[in-house]
């Protein structure tokens, strides 16, 4: 019998032992010290395995920036028995993240099936992202894309805007100024509840500096942006009005209202402006009045050429998901007047880092849209006159991680991203867009007639007229009809070798747009393989899928049309391009 109580007395302690190490993780881990958390959450998995402890593990490491560790832990956590429902959905995000498509778009299918607590139209984004994303790097953008050296560091670097024939960025490296050394105080929190200031050296989080504006110059001369803030604690993501004497910037501080002693609060960031005189001093730096610190953060401003119109993002209260897109315009007296929610280009994911280019196209991120994974950079062709244009700057510039804070350079275009290869947890990139050879079309290239019985007239004696092939619905193989014009079109190459052929291919508006998408690009290849089959060098043909957005007529979503103006639509058309 006494061997029994020991057995229980050993257990109790055992349990005990458990409870007290996941207490400590928990307390970390509300301070946002996930390094010490995850050390902890391991110690109190190895003494009893729970889903709770491998799900905080998976956070932890994901919160820390380790996406290989967190599938790890993710994997473990909803294969347990007491796994909740949520766990499953975060484990096809870093799936996502991780660049494992199939796997993601089958958890997320599985996490559908047994949940309903997130919005269905961001799972079915999130489904769809999981197919677009591997059609897109099967065929990646004509675009280069080059890492910032000379801007990034073994820290976090983003955010880079154009200023006085520089760059100013934001970047939480460690860098030595008077004004950044201050006393040291012990982490944010203590554990019996009472607060104390966290330290304005190192950010617990992350384990560096907190994070700070930077100025390179056009001679490589990197020093901090010569702003007192008031504030040693986060300063960043700025933006400047085209005279560049005025610069609109977040920050994070301490307010009066919060006394030692209190219990854990989370400090939200704000905006804040601040004027340049005559003689290059910035002015202390002023609150905008939406500021609600104690509430919500608003943060990403950008600010417009003339300095009245304010761009940000915030997750205040009445927006449509996590963080949403705001405007905020100047008033005839110099009042900022009540923020408008963007409700065109918001969602119920998290939108960020609003911008114009010098052409007047409104870029912003988002994870709530079709994409490749985290934060997707986005392009709004017509933004504000009603005829609006939303698309995805796709691969290679997005990536399956976060990809963000786009910037209109004086002669460049930049982004962030914290993607595979990079030197720090974000980095600084720069995108050009390739020069493409010219086009150079010597034939009329589309009959919008789906009937090839139907000859073509008027066609003169130095004129290619190349017509249209046709496909039935959800099919991309070539019909007995198709391959009579596609014959055609393998004597003609023949005839002229200095002539390559590009191949767009279509589909009718009925279906999801990301899956119309994939098949017109199935039956551009399959019409390529056709002419490849029969001799054509596939160098000499370039195959193209537009999915839904080349209709011929009017029968886009929603509209009711016949089966024939249906059939117009599901077609591949050809352009000759002549060599050089």
């Amino acid at each position: 019998m006494k061997k029994y109580i020991i057995a229980a007395l050993l257990l109790f302690a055992f349990k005990a032992q458990a409870q007290y190490i996941l207490k400590e993780a928990d307390q970390q881990f509300n301070l946002y010290n996930y390094s010490k958390a995850v050390k902890l959450y391991a110690a109190a998995y190895q003494k009893k395995q729970t889903a709770y402890s491998a799900s905080r593990l998976a956070e932890s490491y994901l919160k820390d920036f380790n996406y290989t560790e967190a599938e790890k832990w993710y994997t473990t956590s909803v294969s347990m028995p007491d796994a909740i429902s949520e766990n499953r959905l975060q484990y096809a995000k870093i799936l996502q993240n991780n660049g494992k498509y199939e796997e993601a778009k089958e958890q997320f299918k599985q996490y559908m099936s047994t949940s309903n607590t997130t919005d269905a139209k961001l799972l079915q984004n999130w489904i769809a992202s999981c197919d677009s994303a591997k059609l897109w790097m099967q065929h990646p953008a004509d675009v280069k894309i080059s890492s910032e050296s000379g801007l990034n560091s073994a820290a976090s670097d983003w955010a880079p805007v154009s200023y006085q024939n520089g760059i100013v960025f934001t970047s939480d490296r460690y860098f030595t100024a008077s004004h950044m050394v201050g006393k040291k105080h012990r982490p944010f929190l203590k554990f019996d509840g009472r607060m104390i200031l966290p330290s304005d050296q190192i950010y617990l989080w992350t384990g560096r500096n907190y994070n700070h504006l930077y100025f390179k110059d056009e001679n490589d001369s990197l020093t901090l942006f010569p702003l007192d803030p008031g504030t040693n604690y986060h300063v960043g993501t700025s933006s400047f009005t085209a005279a560049g004497d005025m610069v609109f910037f977040t920050l994070t501080r301490i307010p009066s209202t919060i006394k030692k002693y209190e219990k854990i609060r989370t400090i939200n960031i704000e905006i804040y402006s601040s004027q340049k005189d005559g003689a290059g001093k910035w002015s202390k730096p002023v609150p905008v009045p939406f500021n609600k610190v104690s509430e919500y953060s608003v943060g990403d401003p950008f600010i417009t050429k003339k300095g009245d119109t304010l761009y940000f993002s915030s997750n205040m209260p009445g927006g449509l998901g996590g963080t949403d897109l705001y405007r905020a315009i100047k008033s005839s007296s110099g009042d900022w007047r009540v923020p408008q929610n963007l409700t065109e280009l918001n969602t119920a994911g998290n939108e960020r880092s609003p911008v114009f280019d010098h052409s007047g196209n409104f870029y912003f991120a988002s994870d709530g849209r079709v994409g490749m994974g985290g934060l997707d950079i986005f392009r709004c062709n017509n933004f504000g006159n009603g005829k609006s244009h939303i698309e995805n700057l796709k691969y290679p510039v997005n990536s399956s991680k976060d990809d963000f804070a786009f910037s209109a350079g004086n002669d460049v275009q930049y982004f962030s991203s914290n993607r595979d290869g990079g030197l720090g947890a974000d980095d600084i990139y720069s995108m050009k867009i390739a020069q493409k050879k010219p086009e150079v079309v010597i034939t009329p290239v589309i009959v919008a007639d789906p009937d090839p019985k139907i000859p073509v007239e008027g066609i003169g004696e130095d004129e290619i007229v190349l017509k249209p092939i046709y496909y039935n619905f959800d099919k991309y193989n070539i019909r007995p009809e198709a391959a009579k014009e596609l014959d055609r079109l393998v004597a003609i190459m023949d005839e002229n070798p200095n002539i390559d052929i590009i191949l767009g291919s279509h589909t009718d508006s009925r279906g999801v747009d990301v899956y119309n998408l994939w098949l017109s690009q199935k039956r551009a290849e399959s019409a390529a393989a056709y002419l490849a089959s029969h001799g054509i060098a596939k160098s000499r043909l370039t195959a193209k899928g537009y999915g839904e957005t080349r209709l011929v007529n009017r029968c886009a979503n929603g509209v009711s049309c016949s089966l024939k103006e249906h059939q117009a639509n599901r077609r591949t058309e050809f352009k000759i391009r002549k060599k050089d």
